[in-house]
């Protein structure tokens, strides 16, 4: 029986070990936007690795012929397929930080995005 029970154990926490390594690589976001009659394509491309429960990387997003910018991912986590982060990025208005949070599905990341202050709105990655 204890066999039975650690042999179940190790399988768990293998899974889990699996899972996390599972966010690792670069991830393409794109998602069309309509800004005062005009619109456009947000890429974000993020470059993630995971080191235990801990998450780090970063973002480098594209707002239609702007260049790009590159943000570094602070408060990461990651639990089995679930996973969490912040970015910062400063503007001409401001600073802005969004959390992102959702899981890993194969080879597409699925979650919510929320700018400090706004509502949430769904993102999807897939892996590159």
């Amino acid at each position: 029986m204890k066999k039975l029970v650690s042999l179940s154990l190790m399988l768990f926490l293998l899974c889990g070990i699996a899972l996390a390594a599972g966010i690792d690589g670069k991830w393409l976001s794109e998602r069309k936007m309509n800004r005062d009659g005009q619109e456009f394509v947000i890429k974000q491309t993020f470059d993630l690795k995971s080191d235990g429960a801990k998450l780090t990387g970063t973002i480098t997003m594209a707002f239609g012929d702007m260049e790009p910018r590159s943000m570094t991912i602070s408060d990461g986590k990651i639990d089995g397929a679930k996973f969490s982060f912040t970015a910062s990025m400063s503007t001409p208005n401001g600073e802005f930080k969004t959390t992102y949070t959702g899981t890993v599905e194969g080879d597409v990341l699925k979650g919510e995005s929320a700018r400090e202050g706004g509502d949430p709105r769904p993102f999807e990655a897939k892996r590159q």
